[in-house]
């Protein structure tokens, strides 16, 4: 049987994967991801795919690599470099595509019951984000 650590590195790498469909079997039926959940679209994992969908638009070329897997009791931490191109647009910043490129990082918090995850705490470097998009002016700049 997995760690619950194998378990998330396995998510990880599907949501990089563009692999949706392989997540179902590893989140609860009553799943939360309120705290890290996107305005405007369903909470849940419906929700986190729609979210994810609507990513890939504005960054098709977005890749995640995993930089550090904690685990700890019924929790599992997770540290990621996010990069991509903004070749789509980003309506939540009103950012037309413009080819610029992004390197953030990211961080999630899994917990599991059961096997499976039950909640889901998360957040990216999204002041980083709007800077290097060209959605927020640089300090000093």
């Amino acid at each position: 049987m997995a760690t619950n650590a194998e378990v998330v590195r396995t998510i990880e790498e599907a949501w990089d994967g563009q692999q949706l469909d392989e997540l179902d079997q590893y989140f609860a039926r009553g799943f939360s991801n309120a705290q890290s959940a996107t305005q405007g679209v369903p909470a849940g994992l419906e929700g986190s795919k729609l979210a994810h969908q609507g990513v890939m638009q504005s960054f098709p070329d977005r890749k995640v690599q995993i930089l550090d897997v904690v685990e700890g009791g019924d929790r599992v931490f997770v540290r990621n470099r996010v990069t991509g191109t903004n070749t789509g647009g980003f309506p939540p910043f009103g950012v037309p595509a413009n080819g610029n490129p992004f390197d953030i990082e990211a961080w999630g918090v899994y917990r599991f019951e059961g096997g499976k995850v039950v909640e889901h705490w998360g957040m990216n470097d999204a002041f980083m984000l709007g800077i290097q998009l060209g959605a927020i002016p640089a300090p000093g700049g």
